[in-house]
């Protein structure tokens, strides 16, 4: 992987694929489309609106598309990234909503114990989980090219 001289503030430019027109993208848009684990299933095109797939997108100085970086990025980092992403954090999630839910909605039965645990699971997966990542392992994804 590249390193490249991007920076939040410049950003990176992205074409949309079906009105070949340029998207400039900088701040912390520009830092979540480049880190894999956030959660991102699409962008906008500046010129069309509306939000798109990644796969409608290339960059503009390597014609990537922008799924296929983000795949290609979190297929480079060390093992324990992904481990944590798609695994820990997720079952720290699924315990601490089996035990909280249940507590908050003061009822314990398994209909809300199972209930509470996916939501946890998925507060985990998506949100939370990706943010702790960044904190414990920083990565300018957005540096790499």
């Amino acid at each position: 992987m590249a390193k490249a001289s991007y920076t939040l503030r410049e950003g990176r430019v992205y074409i949309h694929e079906i009105c070949q027109q340029s998207t400039q993208v900088n701040g912390g848009d520009f830092e979540g489309l480049c880190n894999p684990f956030n959660l991102c299933l699409g962008t906008v095109c500046a010129h069309c609106g509306g939000p798109r797939a990644l796969s409608s997108f290339h960059w503009a100085d390597t014609g990537e598309q922008l799924d296929d970086y983000r795949r290609r990025l979190r297929t480079k980092v060390p093992p324990i990234y992904t481990w944590w992403y798609l695994g820990i954090s997720p079952l720290i999630g699924l315990i601490a909503g089996t035990i909280i839910g249940p507590l908050f909605l003061k009822n314990s039965s398994l209909p809300v114990a199972a209930g509470s645990a996916l939501v946890g699971a998925l507060i985990m997966y998506l949100i939370i989980g990706p943010k702790l990542l960044m904190l414990v392992a920083p990565k300018k994804y957005y540096k790499l090219r």
